[in-house]
C-alpha cells in the first residue's frame, strides 16, 4: 500500500444539545480532526481523533504540527503489513507526537489498508467484539432546572447504565441523581464523572454520600498529577466503589504509575486520548496483568469512525465494566459516516450489524464537506482557521 497524499481536515458538528462538564464549560459542536491517506490505487482512508487541550494538551495546530513532523516519513511509504504500521506508531510515540495526532493516522491507515486489502478490519485486527453492546447514556453537567428541561427528551431510553457529570456541589447532586432515577426506575446503575473537578477534602466528603445514593463509580476525583490524594480515596473507598483514572491515563508509562503508586482501581480507555487502537490495547493488557478493570470510553461528539474503532478495540481486548459512545445522531446533528453507528434506544448496538464490512465505515462526502472548517489542506500548508486556544 503506496502513500501518496496526506491531508488533514476540522470538522465542527452540531450538537442536539449543548455538552458541559466540570473541565469545559460547554459546547455546542463536536469536534474532531479528520485525517486523510490517500494511496497509490486511488483509495482514502480516513482516521478520527478528538484533541482536547485539557485532556491530552492538544489543540487543533498540535494535530497539524505532529501530521507536518511525520508527513516526510508517510508520503510515498509503502505499507507491507499491519505490524509495520505498529511500528511506525511506537516509533512515532517515542518521539514524542501526541495521541491525537497517532490515533487519527492510525485509524486513517488501518482504514486505507482495510480498502486496499478488501476485507473486513475486524478479520484483519483479529478483534471478536462482543456480539451486543450495550451503551451507557451520558448526561452533562447541567444546572437542576436545566436537567429537568433535559430529561423528557430523553426519557425515551432505557438505558443499562447512566453516567453523569458533576461539579463539586454535592445536594445539588443528589438531587440530580434522584431526578435521574424517577425517569429511569430507582435500580438504575449510576456512573458519576468529575474530570478532576473536586479537592481531596471535597472527595472525601462528597464519595460516602454519593455511595449511600447508589453511585458506585467515581470517574478522575481528583486533578491530574495528584497521585497521592488519589491513592488515599482508592485506600478508604475502593472496596465499595470504582475509583478510576481518566485524564490521568494518557499512556502506558502513567498507567504503570497509576498501578504502582495504587491510585486507582479502574481505568476509562479511550482511543483518541491514548494514541489509537494499539497503544490502548497495550494499556488494558497492563491493567489485566494487575487485575486492574476497564470500561470503554468515549469523548463526547465522536463520529463513527471512532466508535467503530471502540468497538475493534473492545474485541482485541475483552470484556469491559461499562461501555461509552455510539451516541451517533442522538447527540450529533448528522454523522459523516453513512449509516451512523448509533445505538438503540436500550444502549443496544449488534456489532455484527453495526460493524462495517470494509474499513471503519462509508463516509459522507457531502456532511464531511458541510462540516469541514475550511478546506482540507496538506499539514505542510497554514490552515488560518486552526486556533491555538480552542477547547472543544
Amino acid at each position: 500500500m503506496k502513500i501518496i497524499q496526506l491531508n488533514l481536515r476540522e470538522i465542527k458538528i452540531p450538537l442536539r444539545f449543548q455538552f458541559s462538564q466540570a473541565n469545559n464549560a460547554g459546547a455546542l459542536h463536536s469536534h474532531s480532526a479528520i485525517v486523510e491517506v490517500h494511496t497509490a490505487d486511488g483509495l482514502i482512508g480516513y482516521g478520527e481523533a478528538c484533541p482536547r487541550t485539557y485532556v491530552t494538551g492538544e489543540d487543533m495546530a498540535a494535530v497539524q504540527n505532529g501530521l507536518r513532523l511525520i508527513s516526510p516519513e508517510i508520503k510515498g511509504a509503502s505499507i507491507q503489513s499491519v505490524e509495520e504500521i505498529k511500528d511506525k506508531l511506537l516509533k512515532w510515540e517515542k518521539a514524542g507526537i501526541g495521541p491525537s495526532v497517532r490515533c487519527a493516522l492510525e485509524l486513517a491507515l488501518l482504514d486505507a489498508w482495510s480498502k486496499t486489502a478488501e476485507k473486513p478490519l475486524a478479520e484483519i485486527l483479529n478483534a471478536k467484539p462482543p456480539k451486543t453492546i450495550f451503551y451507557s447514556l451520558i448526561l452533562p453537567l447541567l444546572k437542576p432546572s436545566s436537567l429537568e428541561q433535559l430529561l423528557p427528551e430523553v426519557q425515551h431510553f432505557s438505558p443499562p447504565s447512566v453516567k453523569l457529570k458533576v461539579d463539586a456541589k454535592l445536594e445539588e447532586t443528589v438531587s440530580k441523581i434522584k431526578l435521574i432515577r424517577s425517569y429511569f426506575g430507582k435500580e438504575l446503575p449510576i456512573r458519576v464523572d468529575v474530570n478532576g473537578g473536586w479537592t481531596l477534602q471535597q472527595a472525601e466528603k462528597i464519595i460516602p454520600r454519593l455511595i449511600e445514593q447508589g453511585v458506585t463509580s467515581f470517574e478522575q476525583p481528583l486533578p491530574v498529577g495528584q497521585w497521592e490524594g488519589l491513592a488515599t480515596l482508592t485506600r478508604r473507598f475502593g472496596e465499595q466503589a470504582r475509583i478510576m483514572a481518566d485524564e490521568s491515563l494518557l499512556n502506558r508509562k502513567q498507567a504503570q504509575t497509576l498501578i504502582e503508586r495504587k491510585c486507582i482501581n479502574h481505568f476509562n480507555l479511550k482511543a483518541s486520548k491514548l494514541g489509537g487502537i494499539f497503544s490502548s490495547l497495550e494499556v488494558y493488557q497492563l491493567a489485566h496483568e494487575h487485575d486492574i478493570p476497564c470500561q470503554l470510553g468515549a469523548h463526547f461528539g465522536e463520529a463513527s469512525l471512532l466508535t467503530t474503532a471502540g468497538i475493534l478495540l473492545s474485541g482485541m481486548a475483552g470484556a469491559m465494566t461499562a461501555y461509552e459512545g455510539a451516541m451517533g445522531t442522538f447527540l450529533l446533528e448528522k454523522d459523516i459516516i453513512v449509516p451512523s453507528i448509533t445505538m438503540g434506544l436500550d444502549g443496544r448496538l449488534d456489532t455484527q450489524a453495526g460493524l462495517p464490512k470494509i474499513g471503519l465505515g462509508l463516509i459522507d462526502m457531502a456532511a464531511l464537506e458541510q462540516y469541514t472548517q475550511g478546506p482540507a489542506i496538506n499539514p505542510n500548508q497554514l490552515l488560518s482557521s486552526l486556533k491555538s486556544n480552542i477547547k472543544r
